[in-house]
């Protein structure tokens, strides 16, 4: 049966992102439009998942992918929950010794970065992309530690930078800080160990910090948007482009401010992306109607000034203290995420139109979602899947 290409592909960007890996060897035809930038871009904008993460231990622990869209034209909004741990086998399979655990340090354009602790405490690091099951180890630094059985204990996980050109992955670059750069005290200068796709090698980066130098007290978890990391501290975020010419100066930049009321004395922030921009999500709660207040603000590159994206207090979308915000959509920033505390599920929330879909209740056995959502600052890891393979 011949079916008009834009039926089929109505058809198949519903499908799950690992049956179109297998139906893309059916034939030529569908190879070739499985591979086009609009294919791909239907494919990413339908398949936005939050995910959340933590150490993989046999049976103990799992990835899990969350997937919660509002509806939209073409879209029935159906939500659901996958595991990636069958994914993940193939990482224990492709290692040569036993692998005792796996853990997710950045995530960034369809690519996920992951610590695996193998047998003898020996630790290694592979980028993949989950949804192709498709994983390379990276070599080891060329600085090795005293102990040869761990991977340098001098240097701390960072981030994973991508760079990209008009959707297609061109390289990447795994980011380590250098442990003394983090603590409290305030340093002119900072040390990243960077490893590129482009050369296959670790190399270290001096890096310049502005004014009196700048301290860092949590290195983990920065947020990668366009080649550059930003790390959310108290007062400030700190950026730094590891792809620009100029890559020897840190950007440092204060945090948007808050009005001096009282629903900002219990507050928390979230920095993470959404339509192209670094997000910064002020979280107050209101006693008086027992419901936060939220302001999401977008940093503007060009200018690097904060501009204000909407600010609306959750009551008026009737929803209590007892739906905490958690994320703004991917690709729509009017779209906010919110955890259900009675209910243990997302919930999905347009502000511009009120609308609002409730995800598939989860049987929770700790309070890894409630800490999670409580806590005062902090980064949150977006992943969105991708077709595309990792050059090697």
């Amino acid at each position: 049966m011949n079916l008009p290409e834009d039926i089929v592909i109505n058809i198949l960007t519903r499908l799950p992102l690992q049956s179109i890996v297998r139906f893309k060897l059916v034939c030529i035809e569908w190879k070739l439009l499985m591979g086009s930038a609009y294919f791909v871009d239907l494919c990413r904008n339908s398949n936005w998942s939050i995910i959340f993460y933590g150490n993989y231990k046999s049976e103990d622990s799992k990835l899990e992918e969350v997937k919660l869209d509002l509806p939209h034209d073409g879209h029935d909004g159906t939500h659901h929950h996958q595991s990636y741990n069958l994914l993940f086998s193939s990482v224990s399979s492709q290692s040569k010794k036993k692998v005792k655990e796996i853990r997710v340090v950045s995530c960034a354009d369809g690519l996920v970065l992951l610590r695996v602790k193998e047998e003898e405490d020996e630790m290694v690091y592979y980028v993949g992309n989950p949804v192709i099951a498709q994983w390379i180890q990276l070599p080891l630094s060329s600085r090795p530690p005293r102990n040869a059985h761990t991977y340098p204990s001098h240097y701390s996980d960072t981030g994973l930078v991508t760079r990209m050109r008009n959707g297609a992955l061109l390289g990447y670059k795994v980011v380590r800080i250098k442990n003394k750069s983090w603590n409290r005290s305030y340093f002119w200068e900072w040390s990243f160990e960077v490893f590129s796709s482009d050369t296959g090698k670790w190399r270290v980066v001096q890096v310049s910090c502005p004014g009196h130098g700048v301290g860092m007290c949590n290195p983990s978890n920065p947020v990668s948007l366009n080649g550059k990391l930003h790390w959310l501290e108290s007062s400030r975020v700190i950026v730094h482009d590891f792809f620009s010419c100029d890559d020897q100066v840190l950007r440092v930049l204060p945090l948007p401010r808050r009005t001096q009321s009282t629903e900002w004395q219990r507050c928390k922030r979230i920095c993470t992306t959404s339509q192209g921009y670094f997000v910064i999500i002020d979280v107050g709660y209101v006693e008086e109607v027992k419901s936060y207040n939220v302001r999401v603000m977008r940093l503007n590159t060009e200018f690097w000034n904060w501009e204000k994206v909407w600010e609306i207090n959750m009551a008026s979308v009737g929803l209590g203290f007892k739906c905490l915000p958690i994320a703004i959509n991917f690709f729509d920033s009017n779209i906010i995420y919110l955890w259900d505390l009675d209910h243990n599920c997302f919930l999905a929330c347009n502000v511009r139109t009120h609308k609002k879909l409730c995800g598939t209740r989860k049987d929770v056995t700790a309070d890894k979602e409630d800490t999670f959502c409580h806590e005062s600052r902090y980064s949150l890891l977006q992943f969105v899947p991708t077709l595309q393979a990792i050059h090697t």
